[in-house]
């Protein structure tokens, strides 16, 4: 009898690993490219601008600027460089979003790569532009697991809201045998 337990709860978190898979897989190849926003290089820098144009948190916001203000600072390499023909800067920006919008075979697939947010800024001073692609972190998860506890199995099931997740487990299938809730003290 313990051993149909365990492979009958095997065979639910398998089932639910799949399922979840399958939806994972299916939001992702579904989910709409953001138009690019164009906004001047100063404005990047600014969390409160930032909030507002990405439609983001202020936590978000604040991430998203240290992370532009680290990349503008010169410490890293851009990961695709090209070039744009344009009367001046500003209209060079407006060009690459609008290629990117497009999905333009010209642009790099670096820059029309499904992303949360695209930015696209004009760089006067050193007469370039810029796209940052930003993908958010997704505050809600739905999660499955096994885990083992005096020797039993109990198969798992849980929901992540930000830093909060609750788990639940059963070995039966029937009714809940175990629950956990954690809090991420955290993150890097």
């Amino acid at each position: 009898m313990e051993n149909d337990n365990k492979k009958r709860l095997i065979l639910i978190a398998s089932g639910i690993l799949l399922i979840g898979a399958a939806v994972g897989i299916f939001y992702s190849c579904s989910r709409k490219k953001s138009d690019p926003i164009v906004m001047p290089k100063e404005e990047t820098t600014d969390t409160q601008t930032v909030k507002k144009q990405l439609n983001v948190s202020q936590d978000t916001a604040e991430k998203i600027t240290r992370e532009i203000r680290y990349i503008q600072s010169g410490d890293t390499k851009p990961n695709v460089t090209y070039y744009v023909t344009a009367p001046t800067v500003e209209q060079a920006a407006d060009k690459v979003a609008q290629d990117i919008k497009d999905g333009q075979p010209t642009a790099p697939k670096e820059a029309t790569a499904k992303s949360d947010r695209t930015v696209v800024t004009a760089d006067k001073e050193k007469q370039k532009v810029d796209v940052y692609k930003i993908n958010l972190n997704k505050a809600h998860k739905l999660k499955a697991g096994v885990m083992s506890a005096d020797g039993k199995t109990y198969g798992g099931i849980g929901y992540q809201a930000g830093k909060w997740e609750g788990m639940v487990y059963t070995r039966s299938g029937k009714k809940i045998e175990g629950v956990s809730i954690t809090y991420t003290l955290k993150e890097w």
